[in-house]
């Protein structure tokens, strides 16, 4: 069984030709029909996401191709991605729209109308270039989540420290602008989703901090919050760093964050 994600409550996984969409509150299942039997999600990296809670598509990548199936039909739309066969490492959903990274940390927009289409995004990178970015949905914003590397020291270990920045499609090319008051829940496993939450203080959080749930081999702990500006333990980067690492072994699952299916109405 292979992992492809967690979205709106639903874990998603496929074996060969068959899917399966798992809630984790409830372990209600929902079985899409086959797959295409090329579809490479088993063999190759593969990452899935639902484009809202459970009566809108749900789309799964290979580095080929998206595959689409609306819930309650019978079939797979299949959708050809051209970027050069670079695996996609995270996707979210922005007011309706679809944005990807690729290994290659390129950022694109998917578009479904008038026809299938993949823009890719031009940023000007203002003094830095992301190095392990997640993209984070909040609001009416879209914000990038970077490990930076912020100082070098003379016996050879570097220094991390994780910025945050608002991408700004509105500007050609879009530019990057630091925010604050924030708390962000991001997991090493860019198949998983990512959250944010203003003024976290109400719940006894913290803002400017990032909450990161670790690989479930960590024996020490399932999470780690770090706030922003200040150095990452080099134990804390050596786990962040795992999406990184080549060749990437994706039978690794991180600890998530997840809303169960209830907040969103269903399950």
């Amino acid at each position: 069984m292979r992992y492809l994600g967690c979205s709106y409550g639903y874990l998603i996984l496929s074996y060969t030709e068959h899917c399966f969409l798992t809630d984790v509150y409830t372990a209600t299942k929902v079985k899409p029909p086959k797959l295409p039997r090329n579809n490479k999600l088993w063999r190759f990296y593969g990452i899935g996401v639902l484009m809202a809670p459970l009566n809108s598509p749900l789309l799964l990548c290979s580095k080929s191709s998206m595959l689409e199936w609306q819930v309650g039909t019978d079939c797979w739309s299949e959708h050809h991605l051209a970027l050069g066969h670079e695996n996609i490492r995270q996707i979210v959903i922005f007011k309706g729209d679809i944005f990807v990274i690729d290994y290659l940390m390129r950022i694109h927009a998917v578009h479904f109308t008038p026809q299938f289409s993949v823009q890719e995004l031009e940023f000007m990178w203002e003094s830095f270039f992301p190095i392990n970015p997640w993209l984070v949905s909040c609001a009416d914003m879209l914000l990038m989540v970077d490990l930076s590397v912020s100082s070098f020291h003379w016996h050879g270990i570097y220094s991390h420290t994780f910025d945050v920045f608002r991408v700004d499609l509105a500007v050609e090319p879009a530019k990057f602008v630091k925010l604050e008051n924030y708390a962000l829940f991001i997991s090493l496993d860019k198949r998983n989703p990512t959250f944010s939450c203003m003024s976290p203080e109400r719940w006894g959080g913290k803002s400017n901090c990032i909450y990161a749930a670790k690989l479930l081999e960590d024996p020490d702990e399932s999470w780690v919050a770090v706030e922003l500006g200040q150095p990452v333990q080099e134990k804390t980067v050596q786990y962040l760093f795992y999406g990184r690492a080549y060749p990437c072994d994706y039978s690794l699952v991180s600890s998530l964050w997840v809303f169960p299916s209830l907040i969103y109405g269903f399950g």
